[in-house]
């Protein structure tokens, strides 16, 4: 889904420079499904994390989609989220192997600090995000 993004909060996130293809090539490269898997915790792990806002977004040079928006469950999880990824065979190749699809990710409590992650995406294999909340407080 192409849109504007403004309610999510911008301000915490470093600038991100435009993709260098279009939407619609990145579709044409991506035919294949990947998936995303988020894990939220806070205390180094310890404890799971309900209630997190979970963005993934796609950074074209002629729009921003947003990809998936969903909250954790009673476990801090979201599990299943389908994403376009390219051909697994081209990643394989011996030579000149082809990267995955890669994507953003934002994570919003009201409690903790925002998140940012970067993650990329293969065909038929879920990749799995470990997000580590902070409070506003603590520092890394």
């Amino acid at each position: 889904m192409v849109e504007n993004l403004s309610p999510l909060d911008r301000s915490a996130f470093p600038n991100q420079p435009a993709g260098a293809i279009t939407y619609d090539e990145f579709l044409r490269r991506n035919p294949a499904t990947g998936f995303l898997k988020v894990q939220a915790s806070r205390a180094q792990g310890a404890l799971p994390t309900p209630g997190v806002r979970i963005s993934v977004i796609g950074q074209f040079n002629d729009a921003r989609v947003l990809f998936f928006d969903g909250v954790t469950d009673e476990d801090g999880i979201i599990a299943g989220i389908r994403l376009p990824a390219p051909p697994r065979a081209a990643s394989l190749q011996s030579r000149d192997p082809r990267p995955g699809a890669v994507y953003q990710v934002f994570a919003n409590h009201p409690d903790f600090d925002p998140s940012y992650y970067e993650i990329e995406i293969f065909e038929g294999i879920t990749a799995i995000l470990p997000v580590a909340l902070r409070l506003p407080e603590e520092v890394s």
